[in-house]
């Protein structure tokens, strides 16, 4: 009797372990969104497809998002949207491994796919040659022919490329590129780029660029990251003086001087990089935003010939900030300095747009309270016991504690 009873429960424990992963597949799942289009998980059926064409969301212009427990046998449903899907998002469909169906979806201009671990080519990406902005983030596919066809292209993200990939050449003649980002990239050559003269974003983000002259020529260029790029000349960067944003964070340039010609500049972005020195921002006239983290920098006087900042954020900077530079910024609205040594706070206390400054971890300023009359004040962040209670209540709801 015990050991047909041990049997019976074997089976049914067995039974229950075959049966689980069904159980536990989620339901398919339509989630209607005007605002940001409509959004399908856990499947496709046939009533989402006639759903889907009747769809504000997607009447709108909004994307069709498609989301964890998607197969490749839903995306085979899809190609009959041809002509009521425009743009695409696909994030962590964990169970695709075929894109072939995509490229029925010719009338397709926008698409973000994030996190597709099955796929390993996107060549099927190549037929959609109408597509105007595409975003590819953690998947795998050997190279980018997909995108050589794609003329229309205005929008072009790579995000966490893999590891082999290094040719960029596919880019060339594509003249339409206005944004172009790589994100922790193994390229270094980029020659392609000097004919890419539409280019008005452009980030090298971690990637392994030695050499920046085929950027020279990109005057049309507004934005641009450098952050940690190995290249040791700055020299072309000197050229694009429309420029209005860099990030040079962990550059080790040679020479900084470059940037004295970027008259445009409106938000300057530097950290634990070889700059020493301010004095290339004070021919920024037109510069309202300033961050910089672990620079060895001790002189801030070129700042108080910035009358437009708006936004100053100083994080571990070597020397000791004098807070008197700022004294004549009527313009200033935040005014952050993070683990610093500071000196003249109360030259500040008259600004009259000044709303949030920070002092987390800082030292030099003894009396918060100095900031409590300020005309526009809004909050005073500091370190939990880093100023006495009796200050922290006198400044009252103005203290955020951190």
């Amino acid at each position: 009797m015990r050991n047909i009873l041990t049997i019976t429960i074997l089976a049914v424990f067995c039974l229950a372990l075959v049966l689980a992963p069904a159980a536990m597949a989620a339901d398919p799942k339509y989630t209607v969104s005007k605002a940001m289009g409509p959004k399908l998980e856990g499947g496709i059926t046939d009533e989402f497809i006639e759903q889907l064409k009747e769809d504000e969301g997607l009447k709108a212009g909004k994307p069709l998002r498609l989301g964890k427990g998607i197969t490749d046998e839903d995306l085979k449903k899809l190609p009959v949207l041809v002509d009521y899907v425009k743009s695409m998002e696909m994030d962590n469909c964990e169970d695709i491994t075929d894109l072939s169906p995509l490229a029925s979806l010719t009338g397709l201009e926008k698409l973000k796919i994030n996190r597709l671990k099955g796929v390993t080519t996107l060549e099927p990406l190549a037929a959609l040659v109408n597509m105007k902005e595409l975003e590819i983030r953690q998947v795998e596919y050997p190279d980018i022919k997909f995108v050589s066809g794609m003329k229309q292209l205005e929008s072009l993200v790579f995000f966490m490329q893999p590891k082999n990939f290094s040719d960029i050449s596919p880019l060339e003649g594509m003249t339409s590129l206005k944004t172009l980002h790589f994100y922790s990239c193994p390229i270094e050559d980029i020659s392609v780029l000097a004919g890419l003269t539409g280019l008005e974003d452009l980030s090298l983000y971690m990637t392994a660029v030695k050499d920046l002259e085929p950027i020279g020529g990109l005057t049309g260029l507004k934005r641009l990251s450098l952050y940690a790029v190995k290249a040791p000349d700055m020299t072309p960067v000197g050229n694009l003086t429309n420029l209005e944003y860099i990030w040079i964070y962990a550059t080790k340039f040679e020479d900084y001087s470059p940037l004295a010609k970027l008259v445009n500049m409106v938000d300057f972005n530097a950290g634990l990089s070889a700059l020493d020195t301010l004095e290339y921002l004070v021919h920024m006239p037109k510069l309202k935003i300033v961050k910089m983290l672990n620079e060895d920098i001790h002189d801030f006087t070129p700042l108080a010939e910035l009358p437009q900042l708006e936004t100053v954020n100083l994080e571990g900077v070597k020397g000791v900030v004098d807070l008197s530079v700022f004294k004549d910024h009527k313009k200033l609205v935040n005014l952050f300095v993070r683990n610093c040594k500071v000196k003249n706070a109360e030259a500040v206390t008259a600004l009259p747009k000044l709303e949030w400054i920070i002092l987390i971890d800082s030292e030099g300023v003894d009396d918060i309270t100095i900031f409590k009359d300020m005309p526009k004040i809004k909050r005073i962040s500091v370190k939990k016991g880093q100023y006495p209670d009796e200050q922290l209540e006198a400044v009252g709801k103005l203290a955020s504690v951190n």
